[in-house]
């Protein structure tokens, strides 16, 4: 699966959805289960027993490869590229306007 910005993907294990936000090289998995494209018409699982704190709705996730997604749809299980756990992109501080 080729990643674009704009595509959305999704995990057929549990509902978690992302969006690319940013493109970069790698292999986006949810707990070890490659992310398909999300008008796919493969059914999804959504029972779920999977490790992690999950994918929370409206946090963007970055890898060390650049790669950048937004989740659009929370679940269980983290997003992971190249098997390494993408981390949680902190919003930025603005100045006050005082």
């Amino acid at each position: 699966m080729e990643i674009k910005v704009g595509s959305r993907i999704r995990c057929l294990k549990t509902s978690a959805e992302f969006m690319v936000v940013k493109t970069g090289n790698g292999k986006l998995t949810n707990d070890d289960l490659e992310l398909v494209e999300s008008k796919s018409s493969d059914i999804s699982d959504t029972k779920s027993d999977m490790n992690g704190p999950g994918n929370v709705l409206g946090k963007r996730y970055e890898s060390k490869t650049g790669i950048i997604v937004l989740c659009t749809k929370a679940g269980a299980g983290i997003i992971s590229c190249n098997d390494e756990p993408m981390t949680e992109v902190k919003p930025k501080r603005l100045p006050s306007s005082d």
